[in-house]
């Protein structure tokens, strides 16, 4: 672990909720008025166990046993995904679990340090990740809390787990960047109690140095003080209630064990979060540590195990690696520490190792990591952890060559053909006992390493061999193996190998290869399209089904039937934006005759907007946008290359000011959306051969940095510059002739207002009556006209009227509604109301996590300065300027007092 540099902290919006909130409130994390708001530490009504609600939930094991991943994580492969958003996570998901990973551990989730020079590019950026600045959840390279909680629904339809990466040790280097709720001397350590820059001199050899020095500089948590145990310990129940299974602690050694120093709690206190596996950062080789009890630690307090990274075992992987020399003595020891090999995190590298300035393997080719993988991937003991390189980087390339950006999947290493194999065989084999050799009758070849996976029992079928082979084609025949007699087959390469009598008798490891030897078994499963939201009218729901029979399905909404693998449904065709519906999906295992179930839910939800606002760069005479979503064969996009043209708007709107160019983007579907800005002739951000900006919503670009600004634009109610006027006249009028009120509503004044633009008065009862709108507040003036068939106008014979009503005259004149006051301005008297998009008969309905503009009728402006507003329940917050958001499902009340005058409309939270 290595971390960085610090830049400014954000500030938090007010919002007025009902004291509610602070118990049994999730808490509320979203960009509001375009500000963020911090989380209020408040706890779900319901934790979850994250045990019971994968491995013994039964449409998650359905999932879990069709992918063939294992029941425990600690048996399984973990893919680092480094850098990459939850949202790019939930897009290859499929990926994912077609590869055979039984876990995924994401980037911190914490909110974070930015340095909004850097964009999202890697180089002296990637560290900021791992500088929290705050407990709230969501920061601008995993995305937020909302996109973890995607993540987590999305893995568990595929039968993966989550396991997220948490600082819990220290802060960033810059104390004002830290919120102000945590910037609290008492939170953290002294700086003056260590030497060097900022107290960052840590003699690794004195345990106290190590526990309470400031690593790197970076605000080391004061661990001892109960409060802020308390406080990450709410963070991480969030996680686990918002989906997470699993936590890895950055720097674990870095924090004092419960019987050392002041007999601290905080491990014991931020370990009991209802996740089912946790390890620890404890790099190994320090003296003093006592790297088992940490282990033995964190395996304590998950159902499922936990435990530390075997860094020592990842050197001596990659030494071997270097020299070619894959010796089955020197590779047989995982450099346990003393603990159970089953709660060790392995790695051919960590993002450490790849990502520090000291490159320790930043130079291992692809197919070094590919013949890494098939000894560590393949080993009994351990939880193998795949680090994910950035695109086009590392080997004989740069580093960093920023051909993917923060946020974004790295190479494609991960989903290797052979790297798969070794995920599936490790998988196969769960439980089975291992055998490491060197290749030949002699065992002698230390290029070419057999790992075997085997169970005595006469059955081939549990049984394997996963060969890393550096040197030439090794011919196999002859030599001694623990596999049971059969046939096996390379699932990288093809071909087979045959075992008689404890010995391989034919069969070739192909050189400078990996092969995988072992016969794949039979899937039975049933499934369908994976929980999603969709803002489509429809949506395609695909039926799938592996080796059963019996297939049915159900909808929540009373359809049924039977089904074939490949069947579609389509939904939603009937649904109203808030609605969902359920699918459960049955059928019997071909074989097994086991029961087999899956569900899904889906929901209808509005098409969000997205806009782009942006400065045109100095020297681009026009600006183009091309957007698009997706890869290859699912790609699409705005419009052929270079996009669309963007253009300045004329006028300022609620999100910028005139002269900023303006896109609005069609609606691509679902997927990630990116932009490219060009000038249509060779200029373009980012450059050639980088991906496009990230965005989702409304966004800004400033002309030159290589990121977007996500913005939440002011609303603007409709301001009620007018007031309808209601004439109600008296005249004694002939057969064909007609009353006409002309004015100067528009009209002009004098002997220029004309019947074309008066108001006709029709009869209505007694009088004659018509109405026009005139400038509320404004005094009008007006006469009477009549006309008759032939057309001849005749004047109203009064003066203009303005102030008074002259009723002697026969076409007199008195105000009804809309009254005028004597001097002819229009009364404000009316009782105030509120209104806004959506609001009738004093209701409104939003979703969850959406924001409404409220507005007040009744007086002068339509946000009075003075305007009081409030909320009574939790389910919804309201700001100081009526805009409410939907923090829960449920009901309140918002009102807003003006003066002496209060209203009230009740908010529905779907």
């Amino acid at each position: 672990m290595k971390h960085r540099k610090p830049t400014p902290a954000w500030q938090k919006l007010g919002l007025r909720v009902s004291k509610k909130l602070a118990v049994g409130a999730t808490a509320l994390a979203t960009v509001f008025g375009g500000l963020a708001v911090a989380s209020v530490s408040a706890q779900a009504s319901t934790d979850r166990n994250s045990y019971a609600d994968t491995v013994g939930n039964p449409t998650f094991e359905a999932a879990r046993k069709k992918y063939g991943l294992t029941k425990e994580m600690k048996n399984g492969a973990i893919l680092h995904a480094w850098m990459w958003s939850f949202n790019t996570i939930t897009e290859h998901m499929d990926e994912i679990a077609e590869a055979g990973y039984t876990s995924i551990q994401t980037e911190p989730m914490s909110k974070i340090k930015v340095n909004d020079a850097n964009g999202k590019k890697f180089t002296e950026n990637w560290y900021y990740v791992y500088q929290p600045t705050n407990t709230s959840i969501g920061n601008f390279v995993v995305g937020s809390e909302d996109d973890l909680k995607a993540m987590t629904v999305a893995a568990h339809a595929h039968g993966i787990r989550i396991i997220v990466d948490v600082v819990a040790n220290h802060f960033t280097a810059d104390w004002n960047a830290i919120d102000s709720d945590w910037r609290k001397s008492e939170y953290f350590h002294a700086r003056n109690s260590c030497s060097g820059s900022g107290g960052d001199n840590i003699d690794y050899s004195n345990r106290w140095q190590v526990t309470h020095c400031h690593l790197l500089g970076l605000w080391d948590l004061n661990t001892a003080n109960p409060e802020v145990a308390n406080r990450m310990h709410d963070f991480l129940k969030t996680a686990v209630n918002d989906g997470v299974d699993g936590f890895r602690f950055d720097a674990g050694k870095h924090v004092e064990l419960p019987n050392e120093f002041d007999g601290s709690q905080y491990w014991t206190t931020i370990l009991q979060n209802g996740s089912q596996y946790q390890y620890g950062e404890v790099l190994q080789g320090d003296s003093g540590l006592d790297y088992k009890a940490y282990a033995n630690l964190y395996a304590k307090y998950g159902e499922g195990g936990g435990g530390a990274t075997a860094s020592d075992y990842g050197k001596t992987i990659r030494s071997a690696l270097w020299s070619k020399n894959l010796n089955a003595g020197n590779l047989m020891s995982l450099r346990n520490g003393g603990v159970n090999d089953d709660q060790l995190v392995t790695w051919v590298e960590s993002h450490d190792n790849y990502a520090n300035g000291d490159k320790e393997s930043t130079y291992l080719t692809n197919d070094q990591i590919r013949f890494g993988w098939a000894v560590v991937g393949a080993r009994a003991g351990g939880a193998p952890l795949f680090f994910n390189r950035p695109k086009a980087s590392g080997g004989n390339q740069p580093q960093f060559a920023e051909a993917s950006q923060l946020g974004d999947a790295g190479d494609d290493m991960w989903k290797d053909t052979a790297v798969a194999a070794v995920n599936h065989f490790r998988n196969a084999m769960d439980g089975e006992a291992e055998y490491l050799r060197n290749c030949g009758s002699e065992q002698n070849n230390n290029s070419c390493l057999m790992v075997e996976r085997y169970k005595t029992d006469n059955n081939a079928g549990n049984d394997g061999v996963s060969i890393a082979n550096m040197g030439g084609d090794q011919n196999l025949a002859g030599t001694p193996t623990k596999l049971d007699d059969g046939t096996y087959t390379d699932q990288v390469n093809g071909g087979t190998i045959t075992v008689s009598n404890g010995k391989i008798t034919s069969g070739t490891a192909k050189g400078d290869a990996v092969s995988v030897y072992f016969n794949t078994s039979v899937k039975e499963s049933v499934s369908a399209t994976v929980s999603k939201k969709f803002s489509s009218n429809t949506i395609k729901v695909t039926l799938n089904a592996s080796n059963a029979t019996n297939l049915t399905y159900s909808l929540s909404n009373g359809k049924n039937g039977s089904f074939v693998d490949g069947d579609s449904l389509t939904i939603g065709g009937d649904m109203e934006i808030g609605d969902s519906v359920t699918l459960t999906v049955k059928g019997t295992g071909a074989e097994s005759g086991e029961a087999l179930e899956f569900t899904a839910t889906y929901t209808k939800v509005e098409v969000q907007a997205n806009t782009i606002y942006a400065t045109k760069p100095s020297g681009w005479s026009k600006m183009y946008a091309y957007v698009y979503t997706g890869d290859g064969a699912t790609a699409k996009n705005n419009a052929a290359w270079p996009g669309v043209e963007m253009t300045a708007m004329a006028a300022a709107d609620s999100c910028a000011k005139a002269g900023t160019y303006k896109y609005e983007v069609p609606d691509l579907g679902e997927g990630t959306y990116r932009v490219i800005f060009s000038n249509g002739s060779g200029s373009q951000m980012p450059g050639a051969s980088q991906p496009g900006l990230e965005f989702s919503g409304k966004v800004s670009w400033d002309g030159s940095s290589a990121s977007l600004t996500a913005i939440t634009c002011t609303a603007t109610p409709p301001v009620i510059k007018t007031a309808d006027i209601t004439f109600s006249a008296t005249a004694d009028l002939k057969t064909g002739e007609t009353l006409y009120a002309v004015g100067d509503w528009g009209q002009g004044k004098g002997k220029t207002w004309t019947r074309a633009g008066g108001v006709k008065l029709a009869k209505n009862g007694n009088a004659y009556t018509g109405t026009t709108k005139v400038g509320k507040g404004n005094a009008i003036t007006f006469r009477l006209i009549k006309v008759d068939a032939n057309g001849k106008t005749t004047w109203d014979s009064a003066k203009d009227r303005k102030s008074k009503a002259d009723k002697t005259k026969a076409l007199g004149v008195s105000w009804t509604s809309g009254k005028v006051n004597e001097d002819g301005t229009i009364p404000d008297d009316s009782a105030i109301s509120i209104s806004g998009k959506g609001v009738a008969d004093g209701k409104l309905s939003i979703q969850k996590g959406n924001l409404a503009e409220l507005y007040v009728i009744g007086t002068q402006d339509a946000t009075p300065s003075d305007a009081v507003w409030w909320s009574d329940g939790a389910a919804v917050a309201v700001s100081g300027i009526g805009t409410v958001y939907g923090v829960q499902t449920g009901t309140a009340k918002v009102s807003v007092k003006v003066g002496n005058q209060t209203a009230t409309i009740t908010i529905t939270v779907k």
